[in-house]
């Protein structure tokens, strides 16, 4: 019986079809926002994704960050299990930071004073401005002074970093398993991840029921409403996904019932599901499996992406250019125009994210790896990866 592991060593490790996955994900992402940054009302939520699609909007909204998180979770714990604590903290922080930094620095330096209503010198003095910089560090800021007030969606220049401080949360938590040993143990990670579901929904059914716990609402924003919820468990469903791999089938038949369901569970609900940890309960295997089922198929390879992993790029520069697109271009209506006009602009500057500040980073840390497994060894991840966890392979030279 195939299975995720048994994938794995049949592409020495690889998942062929991760690249196209992460693309793909950023590009509904870019979707969602041609949508909420121009009309964000209940009736487009309520709206089919397209005709003859029988999906509404906001189930379509759901779906994209939840399998971003779970598919970075399968990925990174193929990591945490090859390098050490030291060692996956340095690999995390020059694949996230370097162009998450130069994305703050271009839309402070560049794209504010191109936009804003404000002189140049009133700009840089504005608390504001310097605020925007604590974006590099996790500390979320949205506005630049004097820009996009008049935008339908105003003073937001992006809104994507919103997930910053999940995704390094999940990082945190990561590192947390290794250092205390959870990780090498799959059953304690994976009850971990119904403890954290458990947490979320117990917050919530108590709201629910008029029981107000001790900061209640400071509860509530970080289980219920945010990523705590939706995104936090994805990652950790998919390190379990990984741990399992060896008893998880690999079959279409399986991915296309996932996708059913989720279809048919979402033809229920209402946008309010959105912040519902049942339903972020329910819905997390079928994420999960679906998004790393795609990964695993050889059928989702596309050459063009051969030169690069220009999602990361794609999300960070997708919201304030359609941002600037508003301000600048605000006859544009046609919501395929402005997704393609998205398309061509967070692709270029995503180009340039890979090639000039991406690639040149990532070749560092592949010395920086290539290093720590001259001094520690290293198990050879095709051989690794069918195999149940704990059990050893002769160590690659």
């Amino acid at each position: 019986m195939a299975t995720f592991g048994s994938r794995l060593a049949d592409h020495k490790g690889v998942g062929p079809g991760f690249d196209a996955m992460r693309v793909a994900l950023a590009l509904a992402v870019l979707y969602i926002h041609t949508g909420l940054l121009r009309v964000a009302s209940p009736e487009a939520l309520l709206a089919p994704v397209a005709p003859y699609v029988p999906m509404t909007q906001w189930a379509f909204d759901f779906a994209p960050l939840p399998m971003f998180f779970a598919l970075s979770g399968f990925l990174v714990a193929g990591s945490a299990e090859r390098l050490s604590i030291g060692q996956f903290v340095v690999n995390r922080g020059l694949r996230i930071l370097p162009a998450l930094a130069v994305e703050i620095i271009l839309s402070a330096l560049v794209l504010g004073p191109l936009l804003t209503i404000y002189s140049f010198g009133h700009y840089v003095s504005d608390p504001l401005f310097a605020g925007y910089f604590l974006n590099i560090l996790g500390n979320i800021h949205y506005e630049l002074p004097g820009v996009f007030l008049d935008n339908p969606n105003p003073r937001i220049v992006n809104g994507s970093l919103w997930t910053v401080p999940h995704e390094i949360a999940c990082y945190a938590l990561l590192v947390g398993a290794m250092f205390t040993g959870v990780f090498r143990r799959r059953l304690l990670v994976l009850l971990a991840t119904l403890a954290l579901f458990g947490v979320s929904i117990g917050i919530f059914l108590c709201g629910k029921l008029g029981i107000v716990l001790p900061y209640h609402d400071a509860l509530s924003y970080l289980f219920v409403t945010r990523g705590a919820a939706r995104l936090v468990p994805l990652f950790l469903a998919g390190i379990v996904l990984y741990q399992y791999r060896d008893r998880i089938p690999y079959r279409f038949g399986y991915a296309v019932a996932c996708v059913a369901a989720y279809v048919a569970i979402a033809a229920f609900g209402t946008p309010d599901w959105n912040a519902n940890p049942i339903f972020s309960f329910i819905t997390a295997p079928i994420f999960a499996y679906i998004v790393v089922y795609a990964g695993l198929s050889p059928k989702l390879v596309f050459k063009p992406l051969a030169r690069g992993d220009y999602s990361y790029g794609i999300y960070l520069y997708g919201y304030p250019l359609q941002q600037a697109m508003i301000q600048l271009m605000p006859w544009i209506d046609n919501r395929p125009a402005f997704f393609a006009l998205s398309i061509a602009a967070a692709s270029a500057m995503a180009i340039f994210s890979w090639h000039v500040i991406e690639k040149p980073i990532l070749r560092l840390r592949r010395k920086f790896s290539l290093t720590a497994r001259i001094h520690t060894g290293q198990v050879d991840p095709a051989s690794r990866a069918a195999l149940p966890p704990g059990q050893t392979v002769p160590v690659a030279k």
